[in-house]
C-alpha cells in the first residue's frame, strides 16, 4: 500500500509539472513545459533591470526639455536682501552645470559632459537691479508681472530656526506675490527656493538615499505651509532647498530646480 501511495504522488507530481495539453512547439510535453518556464525568466531579469534603473541614485538631466521650458524666457528673482540674489542671477548667466548628479541631499557630481547656461538666453539682468526692502514691492510686481517664470529666494536655515523676523518678512512678501499671482492668467511658474541650508546641521546630516525626507520636514513648517498657501498651494508653488556657499552646491541647487522646471 505504501509503495502505492508514494507511486501516486510521484504520478501527480508529474501531471503537475507536465500537464497534458499539446505541444505548440511541436516538443514532449515535458520539454514544451519547461521550454515556455524559461522563456518567462528573461522577461522577469527586464523587469528588474528597471526597477533597478528606477531605484538607482544617478539622475540624468533632460537638457532638450530644459531648453524648451527655459530658453528666451523671462525670469523675475525675487527676495529679501541676503539671500543670493546676484549670486543666483550671476550664475545662471555665465555658469554650466553637469549632466549628471547623484541624488542625495547635495548632489554629487558624476559626469564631465556640461551644460552652459547662458545658451538658454534667459532674461534676467533686471533682476540684478531690483531691491530687496520691503518698499521695493511697486518694482517687484513690474518684474513679476513681465516674467514668464519666478524664483523666490528665502533663508531656509532661519526660518528652521524660528526667527521671528524673517518669518514675518517672508508672510508679507508671500501676501504680496500671491496677489499678484492671483490676478495673472496665465499664472508665471512659481518656485520657493530655500538657501543657506549648509548652515543647517541637519541638512548636511540627512541621508544620501531619503533626501526628500529634509524638504517635507521643511514643508510641514508652519510658516513654510503658510507661504505655499499664499500661493498657491503646492501644485502652484514648488518648494527647493540648497545652498550656494559653493560652486558645486550652486549646480547643485540650480540642477534641482531644473528637475522641478520639467517635471
Amino acid at each position: 500500500m505504501a509503495n502505492l501511495v508514494t507511486s501516486r504522488r510521484f504520478l501527480f507530481r508529474r501531471r503537475s509539472i507536465a500537464p497534458r495539453c499539446p505541444s505548440r512547439y511541436g516538443l514532449p510535453r515535458e520539454v514544451d513545459y519547461l521550454f515556455k518556464r524559461l522563456m518567462a525568466i528573461p522577461i522577469i531579469l527586464i523587469a528588474v533591470g528597471v526597477v533597478s534603473l528606477l531605484v538607482g541614485t544617478a539622475i540624468t538631466l533632460k537638457w532638450e526639455e530644459i531648453v524648451v521650458s527655459l530658453q528666451g524666457k523671462r525670469l523675475a528673482i525675487l527676495g529679501a536682501r541676503g539671500v543670493g540674489k546676484t549670486r543666483l542671477v550671476n550664475f545662471l548667466a555665465t555658469g554650466s552645470i553637469p549632466s549628471e548628479y547623484k541624488q542625495t541631499v547635495a548632489p554629487e557630481k558624476t559626469s564631465s559632459r556640461r551644460f552652459q547656461l547662458n545658451e538658454l538666453d534667459m532674461k534676467l539682468k533686471e533682476s540684478l537691479d531690483v531691491s530687496g526692502d520691503k518698499a521695493a514691492y511697486a518694482e517687484w510686481r513690474e518684474l513679476h508681472d513681465q516674467a514668464d517664470i519666478v524664483f523666490y529666494l528665502l533663508r531656509a536655515d532661519r526660518l528652521i530656526l524660528g526667527d521671528s523676523d524673517v518669518e514675518e518678512r517672508v508672510k508679507c512678501d508671500l501676501k504680496h506675490i500671491g496677489d499678484w499671482l492671483d490676478s495673472r492668467d496665465p499664472r508665471p511658474r512659481f518656485f520657493i527656493i530655500g538657501t543657506h541650508c549648509d548652515l543647517d546641521t541637519e541638512f548636511g546630516n540627512t541621508l544620501a538615499d531619503k533626501p526628500g525626507d529634509y524638504v517635507d520636514k521643511f514643508r510641514k513648517l508652519p510658516v513654510v505651509a503658510e507661504l505655499v498657501g499664499h500661493a498657491g498651494g503646492a501644485q502652484q508653488a514648488k518648494v527647493i532647498l540648497g545652498s550656494m556657499k559653493t560652486v558645486q552646491q550652486t549646480e547643485a541647487l540650480v540642477y534641482q530646480v531644473f528637475q522641478q522646471v520639467i517635471s
